[in-house]
């Protein structure tokens, strides 16, 4: 018996990831706020469990803009933005906004090298009569969406919103998270 204990400690050891595999996730909190570094241990490391706890779930993600580019999908969605990490170059969080996102008649216009996205309309004489900049590469972000798929590596958000500072604020107070406020 004491071998067997001594053996499963050893394997244990060796392999500590296996061993917290096996494990639930836990659960979404009812605001549905996750981190983007908790998103991808979970679906890296359980990725059957993870797809089955947010499936069809709406979800806040907070981390950092890792890129902004226009949408290519079928459905004609005007913007994606891409939530990595740090030490990632390859889309984590694919976060798809759609068109109840742009101002009515607006527009969304990528520059910068895929750095920005700004959603602006257009008056009648041809200025830009509104502009938001929805996102910049660097900067941290909560962005609300539903989870669609976990495809090619990335975890898919669609119909997705930006929270305002303040309110991304809260709640990360609400979570203790440790990490820098949205902008900075």
């Amino acid at each position: 018996m004491r071998n067997l204990l001594c053996s499963l400690l050893a394997v244990f050891s060796i392999f500590p990831a296996a061993a917290q595999d096996t494990g639930a996730l836990a659960p979404l909190p009812p605001d549905g706020f996750v981190t983007l570094d908790q998103i991808m241990k979970e679906f890296s490391t359980q990725q059957e469990a993870a797809f089955q706890k947010y499936q069809g779930m709406r979800i806040v993600v907070y981390g950092r803009i890792g890129q902004v580019g226009q949408s290519n999908d079928d459905e004609g969605d005007p913007v994606v933005v891409y939530l990595q990490q740090n030490q990632n170059s390859s889309p984590d969080v694919k976060c798809v906004f759609n068109a109840a996102g742009v101002p009515q008649g607006g527009q969304v216009n990528v520059e910068n090298n895929d750095t920005e996205a700004d959603f602006f309309k257009r008056g009648r004489d041809g200025d830009i009569k509104s502009e938001r900049m929805l996102d910049v590469v660097g900067q941290m972000a909560a962005i609300r969406g539903t989870f669609d798929n976990f495809a090619a590596g990335d975890i898919v958000l669609k119909s997705c919103q930006k929270l305002k500072a303040a309110a991304a604020e809260k709640l990360l107070e609400t979570h203790s998270s440790p990490q820098a406020p949205p902008g900075q």
